[in-house]
């Protein structure tokens, strides 16, 4: 447009500065910012040197050409300790729109009125930069609907209406590489891939930080991209290397935090003491001594200028890499008394709120009184388990911290509970640096109930990953360490962990000895929850003994003790055991409802592990029930969980039985691969105990296509595996299965011998409906081979286990008769 008369305003404007010739990246953020309408305000924050302004000028020039009345655009001096007043700047939007100044009105009201009437409806692109807060904003944007306002700002401006909001991150991998080797130039010394990440890397990609990386390579004569990468690879003096002429990340990061307030700069330095990845209210509160809301609030503050940013988790907050290194700069620059005492409140917090989560674990809520005020809100079982699913990486890490700043006695009072903590939660993967951290402090202490508590944590952590003769090895240590003690309580622990390490191994008889001396001290003293621990081992050796009604007994009696304790864990762990025992006696029904009771309470748990546990398990129950569809969707269920843990062991399971479903389904090739690769992952391993049951349950699939041999090879090995290792009750099973396998191909005299080895193994152990099966295949095959005599014995035998049991297997005996009086069908 021309110009056009006095008091008219009709010039095209152009005040945008110039374009940045290398900008790189931003797809998607440009992409949405072209698609809005005339009249958006579109708000782009993040933290200092991410490239809002760069982005806010690259889609002005984009867009331009759209915008027929031209461009404004105004430094707002946001981060100044005096920004730009509104009113200044209207003057200078008003005047480069045609008016000449003597027109301009010297009162702030009337100069807001002309403003509006000068932008109306016109049709312009306006950017307002560096944006101090939202009163600065408001009256610069023009009314109409015809002008688009880009507005940059380090604070998130939440106050301002109708804003389409873009909060801007740092550049991905791949965007920032590009953008370093486009500044540098393709030819540039040294520029090879792995060095440019390296120098990426060490700027987190933030786009200031690598303009000045690249500018220091482009003019320093003879550096080299490994040289600077080396250079940068000091966090020490990071912040100092990446300073090239009036361009310094320090100086921008300097310039958000001078406008903070002094408790809020205070919360800014202590936070980079904070261990871990990222941190919360609750540390927060410790650091700069104040309430868990105030320092939300304080949290909030940061996260609002980006100094901080959001982490995955409501509610908490990390640092960019360099910003990081800025604060724990600021930290460092306070007294030593200073930073000592925030230190020690932060590391009191943890400790005192692992105890405390620890004691909720295990029912004993408001039994543990914190000697002082640093300490989470644990009230209940959920709460207990939020705090540990967020803190827990950061409390192992804080272990590091107290041991070089408080000493090894208080190191190991935070080892302990975070053992615990693990180990409720699955968290396996953290208990071997627990352990290890916490062995540390009692090589100093000599403290041996704090050194046997963590060797028994050691000791699960080898059952888990079923180390089994390496953990016998280390409860053998501790229970030594435990009787050298004299201290009954540790006896009775180390005694109780060493019986299941012995049952595991094979030597039930060695274990139970052990276990029922735990199970004595602790009645004796009057420890709950050792009891019951104790009372869940026995009865795991009396069912693998073959003793289920003893066992049972024994379940129940520690479902009692974990239910008084209010111990979920405990709970969950002996409903799903108790629903295993009532499939041996057939009651499919109900065991699959505690089956799904365990799995509900192992899911607001949060523990994985048993999760993936319990579908195993219920999708066997639903098996028996005839249920196969629900049962491959759960052993699916549990492939895909296993892998997304790491347990390639326990995906292997759920394949195997995956497998077994599949067959019964009519889809063998589906099986049969599921199954070898099952089989792959075992032998690799070297887990022959579940390799032995994984063969044992592709006994059907391998007699299905014809490979009888095979599976008799397979099940005499498992056979004997099972029985070597005390496992009679899985071995009797073995029998009975490749018995029926045999009745199918008509291969009676060998279907016979299986039953009757299933029977006699099956009487050192009660399982009715087990045994009722293995007297029918007995009589199956006597009747197929002429024996009807014999086949009326091991009928009138079944009988008499019916009557004795009370199990239903009526309409299998109303079968069976049926067949003894016309023949098998």
């Amino acid at each position: 447009m021309g110009g056009g008369g006095r008091g008219t305003a009709t010039t095209q404007s152009h005040l945008l500065p110039p374009e940045v010739p290398d900008f790189t990246g931003r797809e998607e953020e440009i992409h949405c910012i072209e698609n809005q309408a005339p009249g958006t305000v579109t708000l782009i924050t993040g933290k200092p040197g991410v490239g809002k302004t760069s982005l806010a000028v690259h889609v002005a020039y984009k867009t331009t050409g759209t915008y027929a009345d031209g461009n404004l655009y105004a430094d707002l001096r946001g981060a100044d300790e005096k920004p730009a007043a509104p009113e200044e700047v209207m003057a200078r939007f008003i005047h480069a729109l045609g008016i000449p100044e003597d027109e301009i009105p010297t009162d702030p009201h009337a100069r807001l009125d002309k403003y509006r009437s000068v932008t109306a409806n016109r049709c312009l692109i306006v950017v307002l930069d560096n944006a101090a807060d939202e009163s600065q904003v408001r009256p610069l944007c023009p009314p109409g609907g015809s002008a688009h306002v880009l507005v940059t700002s380090r604070s998130r401006l939440r106050g301002l209406e109708g804003a389409t909001r873009i909060d801007l991150e740092t550049f991905p991998s791949e965007t920032a590489q590009h953008f370093l080797q486009r500044i540098i130039g393709q030819g540039a010394k040294d520029s090879n891939p792995e060095a440019i990440r390296a120098v990426v890397d060490a700027c987190g990609s933030l786009p200031l930080a690598l303009r000045i990386a690249a500018n220091r390579l482009t003019s320093t004569p003879g550096m080299k991209v490994l040289d600077l990468a080396a250079e940068l690879s000091d966090q020490r003096n990071i912040l100092g290397s990446l300073e090239a002429g009036d361009l310094a990340v320090r100086a921008a990061f300097n310039l958000s935090y001078r406008r903070l307030g002094k408790r809020t700069k205070n919360a800014f330095k202590r936070l980079s003491l904070a261990p871990g990845e990222d941190f919360g209210p609750g540390v927060c509160s410790a650091l700069i001594d104040c309430s868990e809301p105030e320092a939300r609030r304080t949290l909030e503050k940061l996260s609002e200028v980006n100094l901080i940013e959001s982490s995955s988790t409501y509610g908490r907050f990390r640092f960019h890499d360099l910003l990081k290194v800025y604060s724990r700069e600021k930290n460092l620059k306070d007294s030593e008394a200073k930073r000592a005492a925030s230190l020690h409140r932060m590391l009191e917090w943890f400790r005192n709120s692992s105890l405390r989560v620890n004691f909720a674990f295990i029912g004993k809520f408001g039994e543990l009184e914190a000697p002082t005020k640093y300490y989470a809100n644990i009230e209940t079982v959920g709460s207990a388990i939020t705090w540990a699913r967020a803190e827990l990486l950061n409390a192992t890490a804080a272990i590091s911290l107290s041991l070089e700043h408080e000493g090894p006695i208080k190191a190991e009072i935070l080892a302990m509970p975070l053992c615990a903590i693990c180990e409720y939660l699955g968290e396996w993967q953290v208990v071997e640096e627990v352990v290890s951290l916490g062995l540390k402090a009692t090589d100093v202490t000599e403290s041996y109930d704090v050194e046997l508590s963590l060797l028994n944590a050691r000791v699960n952590l080898a059952r888990h990953r079923r180390e089994f003769f390496y953990g016998l090895e280390v409860a053998e240590m501790a229970y030594a360490r435990a009787v050298k003690s004299g201290n009954d309580f540790s006896i009775s622990i180390a005694s109780n962990l060493l019986g299941c390490l012995k049952m595991e191994c094979g030597d039930l008889e060695g274990a139970k000895p052990l276990i029922e001396k735990g199970i004595e001290i602790s009645r004796r003293l009057g420890v709950k929850n050792q009891l019951g621990q104790g009372l869940y081992n026995l009865g795991t050796v009396h069912r693998s003994l073959g003793n289920s009604r003893e066992a049972i007994n024994c379940f129940k009696q520690d479902l009692q003790v974990c239910i008084e304790l209010g111990d979920e864990l405990g709970t969950a762990e002996t409903l799903n055991t108790i629903a295993l025992v009532l499939v041996e006696f057939g009651e499919f029904e109900e065991a699959e409802q505690f089956h799904r009771r365990s799995l509900d309470k192992f899911e607001r748990i949060g523990n994985l592990d048993k999760v993936s546990m319990v579908l195993n398990d219920l999708g066997i129950a639903l098996r028996w029930q005839g249920r196969d569809d629900e049962a491959l969707e759960l052993h699916l269920r549990d492939i895909a969980l296993s892998r997304s843990l790491g347990d390639i062991s326990g995906a292997a399971l759920a394949q195997s039985n995956a497998a077994e479903v599949l067959h019964a389904l009519g889809r063998p090739e589906d099986a049969e691969r599921l199954y070898l690769e099952a089989v792959s992952v075992f032998t690799h391993l070297g887990d022959s105990e579940r390799l032995a049951r994984t063969t044992m349950s592709q006994v059907p699939l391998l007699f299905s296509v014809g490979k009888v041999e095979e599976a008799a090879n397979y099940s005499e090995a498992a056979i004997r595996y099972l029985l070597d290792h005390g496992e009679v009750r899985d071995a009797a099973a073995a029998h009975q299965m490749i018995a029926e396998q045999y009745l199918k191909v008509d291969m009676n005299d060998r279907a016979l011998f299986h039953a009757t080895e299933a029977i006699r193994i099956g009487e050192s152990f009660s399982a009715p409906h087990f045994r009722a099966i293995s007297y029918a295949s007995a009589v199956r095959a006597n009747l197929a081979m002429g024996n009807s005599s014999e086949a009326e014995k091991f009928f009138t035998e079944l009988r008499s286990v019916n009557l004795a049991s009370g199990s239903a297997v009526g309409e299998l005996l109303e079968e069976l008769h049926r067949e003894l009086k016309e023949g098998p069908v």
